[in-house]
């Protein structure tokens, strides 16, 4: 049976919070498992005149993306991820979507950065594909508005 439009917009939205969730327990197979292999991750800061900044990170492929996630994750003791409103734009054939929603990610750090945090405030943009019956994240751009705190309370990359 075919899935419904209604059905599809919510499998985005549920998908879209799967990512929050998977980042804020660990869980990378779970995290993993929300992407296509080849899949592309923008993350950028805009401007007050609301211009796109150049890319602070960027990964093409589901396992590239993991890796550097995983790495910035280990200098964080905790994060918090609240998702809201999201908006899902099927497309004619109901096979792929383009979806987004804002987003207020805090992040603290550890060790001896245990004291510090970094809040970013901003927005998920998303094309998504339905395949095999599960919908994927096959591109997504993190576009942050607003930064409280500090970025010094992620850890430096390892040497």
């Amino acid at each position: 049976m075919d899935e419904t439009r209604s059905d599809a917009h919510q499998a985005n939205i549920d998908l879209m919070n799967r990512y929050a969730h998977a980042l804020d327990v660990r869980d990378w197979d779970l995290f993993a498992s929300l992407f296509t292999d080849d899949m592309r991750f923008r993350a950028r800061q805009i401007g007050e005149d609301g211009t796109p900044g150049p890319d602070d990170m960027a990964a093409d492929g589901r396992d590239a993306l993991v890796a550097a996630l995983r790495t910035i994750w280990d200098g964080l003791s905790a994060t918090h991820h609240m998702l809201s409103n999201h908006m899902v734009e099927l497309a004619p054939d109901g096979r792929s979507a383009r979806a987004s929603c804002y987003l207020r990610a805090h992040h603290v750090g550890n060790r001896e950065r245990a004291h510090l945090f970094e809040e970013s405030l901003g927005r998920f943009d998303l094309e998504t594909v339905c395949r095999d019956g599960s919908w994927l994240i096959a591109g997504m751009t993190e576009n942050i508005f607003i930064v409280l705190g500090t970025a010094e309370a992620f850890a430096p990359p390892p040497a």
